[in-house]
């Protein structure tokens, strides 16, 4: 018979381990947890309790549009700093950024190794904390924060998470003089889908309606649940031209579609007012810029609905 020796360990390569050993009839049991997930939770700065997530080898953090983690920070560089995955675990490195970097009060003059609870002031005012979890801890945590920021019944975003995109993106176009559009759409007549097949019925039409404007807007607009059967997209960077398209590619795109309902098809029109603030067109903030599409909304119900109008 072969007898372990007691002071023998099994080695595993994984930066952390969680062992449970169960008592029983005879055996133990050990369970292994790689803690090779990140996340970064804003904890201060123009978007608190957004969660940055390193899926991929790295992260580019900084208010710059090619920033693949964008936070709007006046305080920011354009590529500020990045996180990325190594073998033995993530590393933070400022990418010669005017304000520097610093993680645990420290400036980070060079490729630094992150640890689980860290805290990294970046520019000014925006401070994360680094979080390195397994995947069920990872997966957990984008959940809960999908749950906070989505529309549970058509995932979009919801009215809380757009009133602070659109607050971003208006100081965002301001202060670069760049162009930001919002269109409204609302729903002709949908309190008859409701009366005649039901709510179930309503429930269905607005989540085909809202995939079908997810599926047309670009990856960096926004689309959210403004409530009820109202809708907003927030497009970053489009003059009023282009947004009159993207407006008309939505109707014309919903005027399309069908959705079956216990075998009956089911058709539902728009109504898209549109307002963009520009260098010719200012707005005094983004509720005056939300109100002036909510304005033209109304004009193209008055007008007879199913069409676009421009503030």
């Amino acid at each position: 018979m072969n007898v372990r020796d007691p002071s023998d360990k099994p080695e595993f390569s994984v930066e952390e381990t969680t062992q449970v050993v169960a008592v029983g009839l005879g055996h133990a049991s050990q369970e292994v947890r790689r803690r090779d997930r990140c996340t970064l939770t804003v904890l201060a700065g123009p978007t608190p309790g957004a969660i940055l997530s390193v899926d991929g080898d790295e992260i580019v953090i900084g208010r710059g549009r090619d920033a693949s983690a964008r936070i709007d920070d006046p305080g920011m560089s354009r590529r500020h700093a990045r996180v990325f995955r190594k073998a033995d675990g993530y590393f933070i490195e400022d990418l010669g950024s005017t304000n520097g970097t610093f993680v645990e009060g420290e400036q980070v003059a060079y490729a630094r190794q992150l640890k689980d609870g860290d805290r990294i002031q970046i520019g000014r005012n925006s401070l994360l904390q680094v979080a390195l979890q397994d995947e069920a801890e990872h997966r957990a945590v984008r959940e809960l924060y999908e749950s906070a920021v989505r529309d549970p019944l058509t995932r979009v975003y919801n009215r809380r998470h757009l009133d602070e995109r659109l607050k971003g993106e208006f100081a965002y176009a301001t202060r670069h003089r760049t162009a930001v559009s919002v269109l409204v759409i609302d729903v002709d007549h949908f309190k008859n889908v409701n009366d005649t097949l039901g709510h179930a019925a309503g429930d269905a039409v607005l989540r085909s309606l809202s995939a079908s404007i997810s599926r047309i807007v670009r990856t960096e607009d926004l689309v959210a649940r403004y409530g009820g059967e109202e809708f907003v997209v927030v497009a970053r960077g489009i003059e009023s031209p282009n947004a009159m398209k993207l407006a008309e590619r939505i109707r014309v795109s919903i005027a399309m579609m069908e959705v079956l309902w216990n075998g009956t098809p089911v058709s539902v029109t728009v109504s898209i007012g549109s307002a963009t603030l520009s260098a010719e067109v200012p707005y005094t903030g983004p509720d005056a810029l939300l109100a002036a599409a909510d304005r033209a909304l109304y004009q193209a119900k008055s007008a007879g609905r199913n069409r676009v109008v421009a503030a």
